[in-house]
């Protein structure tokens, strides 16, 4: 009696997540990806240094592969400040020039995304040596950069005023120190970007921290600590071209995988319940579940669906059913033993539960893999692959069961509800 109060209310619960999915679906509906809706483009070209020209070969030879090698970390660096930003399933990548050609699906403001990828960031201390005749601040040699930060946040100081704080690594906590002990009245300039922020009078021996004044909004110290916390370009970066580009696949690329999905879907209903009657059935019921929760996911997560997206969530139905073949299938056998429905379905969910928690951690490493060492559509397929296989789990291993054990000592549940036929000598024999 415990046992059904408990499976019950694992489906009461299943249905209210039901109903909270299909909620979710329609109030934020799934954007595509650049492939199928297209997006915005940048391309950052590096600013040359004036200098280089006027090397010999060898030396420019050289210097390319330094700038090879910066143009390479100022991709990560990218790619870094466009996860901060929540951007999903971007694309970066290096043309023949060595442009940095970026391409961000579903963005509601590119405006604010592409000041951001590609400001410098370069964070520099400096003490205030006076004005020149113009007013002009004359600044002295740098003397600490923000490399050596740990860390970066937007907020307020006690007077209400929007700041950024900032904290040193031990290493750029010591330099700070050295640097405000022996400059106690004078004037410490934090410029970034060749702008001075602040100029704060010298007051008392700093070690951890400090702040940046002068900043306009709150949203504009936000996006300062946002790139001061993914670090400074190796390299100057100008936009060269910033605009919208069209699907590289359309709509009838979408509407073919969805077409396939439709297609896929309705082929595991027809092998399940001709298979499995009965507990087919039922798994069509989770498999129900399994998409509504799945789509649901998605939308909560705000991800562009792509087309390699859209591959792996179909490839995921088949997955969605493999445990509930293999519980079946042991059921099966338990029942052909001449054991009862419900210690023969106990044991199938038993003797199954190794190959298939083995099978989907396999996947998931898999899909990890493809996640950590793959960019932009490939990620979007890890990500689907790896929230199908959570999902079809828990799904399969919890709803699925819950189900069956409900109904399982129900007259309804007969041999043919099963899809098994019991040989007759076991029936005399019981």
């Amino acid at each position: 009696m415990r046992r059904n109060k408990l499976n019950t209310a694992i489906v009461i619960i299943f249905i209210i997540l039901l109903g909270l999915s299909i909620w979710g679906i329609v109030k934020n509906p799934i954007k595509l990806g650049l492939d199928l809706q297209g997006g915005t483009q940048v391309i950052l070209k590096p600013v040359e240094n004036e200098q280089a020209s006027q090397e010999n070969e060898e030396q420019q030879s050289a210097a390319a592969g330094v700038d090879s090698a910066a143009i390479d970390k100022a991709m990560l660096i990218i790619l870094n400040r466009i996860d901060k930003l929540g951007i999903s399933e971007p694309l970066v990548t290096k043309d023949y020039s060595n442009n940095i050609v970026i391409q961000l699906p579903g963005v509601d403001d590119p405006e604010r995304a592409v000041d951001i990828i590609g400001k410098t960031a370069q964070l520099e201390f400096r003490i205030l040596e006076g004005f020149d005749e113009e007013g002009n601040p004359k600044l002295g040699p740098v003397l600490l950069t923000g490399d050596k930060l740990s860390g970066a946040s937007a907020g307020y100081d006690n007077n209400g005023q929007v700041v950024v704080q900032f904290s040193f690594n031990s290493e750029g906590a010591q330099i700070f120190e050295k640097i405000t002990s022996e400059n106690i009245g004078n004037q410490l300039a934090i410029v970034l970007d060749g702008e001075i922020k602040s100029a704060p009078a010298i007051r008392a021996v700093i070690s951890s921290d400090g702040i940046i004044e002068n900043i306009g909004s709150l949203e504009e110290a936000k996006d300062i600590a946002l790139v001061l916390q993914t670090g400074a370009l190796p390299v100057n970066l100008e936009i060269q071209e910033s605009g919208f580009i069209g699907p590289t696949l359309g709509k009838d690329s979408l509407n073919q995988s969805l077409m396939a999905g439709i297609i896929g879907l309705a082929l595991v209903v027809i092998f399940m319940i001709a298979s499995y009657r009965g507990f087919g059935a039922i798994t069509v019921i989770g498999l129900i579940f399994y998409v509504v929760f799945f789509w649901g996911i998605l939308s909560a997560l705000k991800t562009p669906l792509t087309l390699p997206g859209i591959a792996g969530a179909i490839l995921t139905i088949g997955m969605a059913v493999d445990a509930n073949i293999l519980i079946f299938a042991r059921t099966k056998e338990e029942i052909l033993k001449g054991k009862s429905k419900q210690i023969s379905l106990r044991e199938g969910f038993r003797n199954a539960l190794k190959a298939i928690i083995d099978s989907n951690i396999t996947t998931l490493i898999t899909a990890a893999a493809l996640y950590r060492f793959g960019t932009g559509p490939i990620r979007g397929f890890s990500v689907t692959l790896a929230i199908g296989v959570i999902l079809s789990m828990i799904v399969g291993l919890i709803l699925v069961r819950a189900i069956l054990f409900l109904i399982i000592n129900s007259r309804a549940v007969s041999s043919g509800f099963i899809g098994v036929k019991i040989p007759q000598q076991t029936l005399k024999e019981k």
